[in-house]
């Protein structure tokens, strides 16, 4: 019984739920928002459409992940398909119930959207060549308009939502560069698949180095504080500059995938270093 809740909860991706529940949170608190119960229910409801949002990916991948993923729940067999339906239909239920009833309207709105998305994207966008990148790292990024709206200040939202959906944009394009197997083989036309894992790494190395250079602009601009840039310069941007210059020495899954585990980590301290620079 342990191990089976194990596998249900590993399918629904905690720390991704994580990250989508600290992104609303810094968003509320770099649009000035201090007081926990303003943003508490958005933070965890967004947390639960993100574990929905999962359940349903690994649903429609399970062929692909057979090859790029085996040891996933799906693939390996510890979540049969009809308890991964289960499992996201209760996360949507609940997701959508509670967003009716702790939410005003606008923030309950945005909620629905992040659930009709999340599963578009697994049904339907994620095969279609940008398509699907496009939509994840929007997705992400809203986390943060999302908290500063629940703030009252939707405005203060345009530099975190900047930041995380390029920093999203280019963590989209190294893991197309670790599952191109599995993706060519299901017909998914990510841009390692269409152009090749160099052309893709070049792409990617380009867009991550371009991401470090932006980085330090709103700490000049004085937009955020010391700590900001501090945190940043010591664990993101390494991350950054580091993980472009090993995809495009050596363009290969394994090297893809060490970079793609290492800009996973990067985003948590990028959600931090916007809290502690706000």
């Amino acid at each position: 019984m342990a191990s089976r809740f194990f596998s249900v909860a590993q399918i629904l991706r905690p720390h991704n739920m994580l990250a989508a529940s600290f992104g609303v949170a810094a968003g509320y608190y770099a649009a000035g928002g201090r007081a926990p119960s303003g943003v508490i229910a958005l933070a965890l409801l967004a947390g639960l459409a993100t574990g929905a949002g999962n359940v349903i990916n690994d649903y429609y991948d399970e062929a692909i992940d057979r090859v790029n993923k085996p040891s996933r729940p799906l693939p390996s067999g510890r979540v049969s398909r009809a308890t991964a339906r289960w499992t996201y239909a209760v996360a949507t239920v609940l997701t959508f119930t509670g967003a009716l009833v702790w939410l005003e309207r606008d923030l309950a709105l945005v909620v629905l959207a992040w659930q009709l998305t999340l599963y578009a994207y697994a049904r339907w966008f994620k095969r279609m060549f940008g398509a699907g990148n496009l939509l994840v790292a929007g997705i992400a990024a809203s986390a943060f308009a999302a908290g500063s709206l629940a703030a009252g200040r939707p405005q203060a939202a345009v530099i975190p939502v900047g930041i995380a959906f390029a920093f999203v944009m280019c963590r989209e394009l190294v893991k197309g560069g670790e599952d191109l197997d599995g993706d060519a083989a299901a017909g998914v036309r990510t841009v390692a698949v269409t152009l090749g894992r160099e052309t893709a790494a070049r792409i990617a190395a380009a867009s991550m180095l371009v991401l470090a250079a932006w980085i330090p602009a709103p700490a000049v601009a004085g937009v955020y504080g010391p700590p900001y840039l501090l945190v940043m310069a010591l664990l993101v941007e390494p991350s950054l500059i580091v993980g472009a210059l090993a995809i495009v020495r050596s363009p290969r899954k394994a090297t893809f995938a060490r970079v793609s585990r290492a800009l996973k980590l990067s985003m948590f301290a990028g959600i931090a270093a916007i809290v502690l620079g706000s």
